[in-house]
């Protein structure tokens, strides 16, 4: 199977995950699954979440003896128009997805060949930090844009791309976005 083609049938699968979850919301309905919640927007942890994630120290996640330029978490965030999707993965093993709406997918770490995959991942985006720039205050992403959030004891790097250039394989950062939709796989699977 070509590269670009494992790219479009996981894009595939993306489309048919946010479109599910946007459905869900839309129609105000709530899922007893544990694992995935849709909120009433005075119930929506999303901004919570996200600042927790963001100001996540390597300390307090068990990771006292890595360098100082080491990224030992991702945050990768969509426009996904409406709202964003934010994948968040670090180097413990630990990933999430949540949803700007409300929604999402919590504690796929857990699951030990989710941990060992998301750990492998992890540090192999180590070698996309030269790509990024170093930002104080991390932004959503801007419409038809992602944002990949590289987060180190140094503070938080940054780089953004257009969605289309990183479906079409054109962009530096093609790789990158490939691997984070096998990050979302991997999430969606154990959640079920």
């Amino acid at each position: 199977m070509t590269k670009i083609m494992t790219t479009y049938i996981t894009l595939g699968i993306i489309a048919i995950i946010a479109i599910v979850i946007f459905k869900n919301y839309s129609k105000k309905s709530e899922s007893t699954n544990e694992n995935f919640a849709v909120n009433k927007p005075e119930q929506n942890p999303y901004l919570d979440l996200r600042s927790i994630v963001f100001s996540s120290k390597s300390e307090e996640l068990g990771l006292k003896d890595i360098d100082d330029d080491k990224v030992y978490g991702i945050i990768a965030e969509m426009d996904m128009n409406p709202g964003t999707m934010s994948v968040v993965s670090f180097l413990t093993g630990d990933t999430s997805l949540y949803l700007s709406s409300g929604g999402g997918f919590i504690g796929a770490g857990q699951h030990e060949e989710v941990n060992k995959i998301i750990k492998e991942k992890v540090d192999g985006f180590q070698k996309y930090l030269l790509k990024a720039e170093k930002i104080e205050k991390p932004e959503f992403p801007k419409e038809g844009m992602a944002n990949f959030n590289f987060i180190t004891r140094n503070g938080i790097y940054s780089v953004s791309e257009k969605i289309s250039e990183l479906e079409s394989g054109k962009s530096v950062l093609s790789n990158l976005f490939g691997e984070l939709n096998e990050i979302i796989t991997q999430i969606r699977l154990k959640s079920d």
